[in-house]
């Protein structure tokens, strides 16, 4: 009994080691560097918990009174975890544009740029969308508790074409029906089409002064914007669109564009100064207050800045080799799970929302301590569900070019069998020219030879 535990408990850790290495995350260029995987798993907890929370906050009689003035900022959980992945595309998009080492808008940029876009990030949304929308269309199934499904456009076909050329938000106003977190996913398509151009632009600056001068001027229109908060743009929604958020895509580029000072700068502080740095621009963004009113102008103008610094401060710290925040970030199982994060985010709503409704219907008089142990248990089976959706449907598209790789497959699979039978000759016909074999030169002269 003893020995089979012990090789049960030491194959669990085997597997433990294994799993993180063996499905880290695909890079298509450079040398994979796990710290960022980390930022991206502070990013998909703090989406999980903040839908997590509003969730409790509909379902379970217990926790209505947390949608209040005093739970605002938890509640705005979702939010920054969101913003933190604009800033992470920012950075890592600048990375890819400054080792091209060629034109942010030449032919060859600009081919490889939109075609790892296309590739890996459109089939893994596009199937979920398509599995929504069967799944949707043939149970009649209404999701409980929802705010976001009965909305414009009426036709669920509609929304679905809308959803996968990323223009809901744009045309109605609305969030996807079939996926509402969707609206992130548009307003980073925005900023995929509008980057090459941005990159270009600091790269026609040469002087640090001209730079920096530029970071400010455009960091001051995007708080400018996020304060105005515009709903329309002539015909087009933009409430939540590129306007509202450029800010933290553009923290990223400047910070990607000044990694080697700002790597410089880290280096001399001590390894406690860069990890306390990375954990207080952490709870300096967890802890600034948040609200959805755009009117308090004032409040946001005062909040936004503060919410920079903090993730400012949080890429700082990862530049640090001694940073125990840096640390922390590139465990392997803290790296996997944010190396899966894009699956994790396609899965995570449906799942919670699930489990919620669920629980509420079997519980509705649930207490607070059992409606926290409902969403615990809901985080570990969303991670699981995302974990397999990245291991079975991402990660595949990963792959460099797959498309072609599959198209090869298809082939090999089906090409001997698709090529048409020849017909068998027929006896009685002569052969065609190219069928009548020549003899070589040397048995000819023997033919002419002997017939003399």
């Amino acid at each position: 009994m003893f020995e089979a535990v012990s090789r049960v408990s030491g194959g669990a850790r085997v597997w433990a080691v294994d799993f993180p290495a063996r499905f880290q995350r695909k890079i298509s260029q450079g040398a994979y560097r796990p710290e960022v995987d980390g930022l991206r798993f502070f990013a998909i907890a703090f989406v999980i918990f903040g839908h997590s929370l509003e969730r409790a906050v509909r379902f379970f009689a217990s926790c209505r009174g947390l949608d209040g003035a005093a739970s605002e900022t938890y509640l705005q959980l979702a939010p920054l975890g969101v913003n933190l992945f604009f800033a992470i595309s920012g950075f890592i998009l600048a990375n890819q544009a400054i080792k091209a080492r060629t034109s942010p808008l030449s032919g060859a940029f600009l081919k490889a740029y939109f075609g790892r876009r296309v590739l890996r990030i459109e089939p893994p949304y596009i199937i979920l969308l398509v599995a929504t929308w069967a799944f949707i269309s043939l149970t009649g199934f209404v999701p409980d508790g929802t705010r976001r499904f009965d909305v414009e456009p009426a036709s669920l076909s509609v929304s679905l074409l809308a959803s996968m050329a990323y223009l809901h938000g744009l045309i109605w106003g609305t969030f996807p029906r079939l996926f509402p977190p969707g609206w992130s996913l548009e307003v980073e398509v925005q900023f995929y089409v509008l980057a090459p151009a941005l990159f270009w632009l600091w790269t026609r600056l040469s002087r640090a002064e001209a730079r920096a001068t530029m970071a400010a001027a455009f960091f001051a229109c995007g708080v400018a914007l996020s304060i105005l908060d515009p709903k329309t743009l002539g015909p087009a929604h933009v409430e939540y669109s590129l306007l509202r958020f450029f800010n933290f895509f553009w923290l990223g580029i400047v910070l990607a564009y000044a990694r080697e000072p700002l790597t410089a700068w880290i280096a001399r502080r001590s390894a406690v100064f860069a990890t306390a740095l990375g954990w207080g621009g952490l709870a300096l963004c967890v802890g600034l207050p948040g609200s959805l009113d755009s009117t308090q102008s004032l409040t946001e103008a005062l909040r936004l800045p503060g919410v920079y610094l903090g993730l400012a401060a949080v890429f700082v710290s990862t530049f640090a080799p001694g940073s125990g925040f840096r640390a922390f970030c590139a465990r392997p199982w803290i790296s996997l799970i944010g190396g899966a994060c894009y699956s994790t985010y396609l899965v995570h709503l449906q799942v919670t929302q699930v489990i919620a409704g669920a629980v509420a219907k079997l519980a509705p008089g649930l207490p607070v301590i059992g409606v926290l142990a409902t969403f615990v248990a809901s985080a570990l089976v969303v991670f699981a569900v995302g974990l397999t959706y990245y291991v079975l449907i991402e990660r595949r598209f990963m792959t460099r070019n797959w498309h072609l790789l599959a198209w090869a497959a298809v082939k090999a699979r089906f090409g001997a069998s698709a090529a048409p039978t020849p017909r068998p000759a027929r006896p009685e016909l002569v052969a065609s020219r190219s069928e009548v074999v020549t003899p070589p030169p040397g048995d000819q002269r023997r033919r002419r030879t002997a017939a003399r």
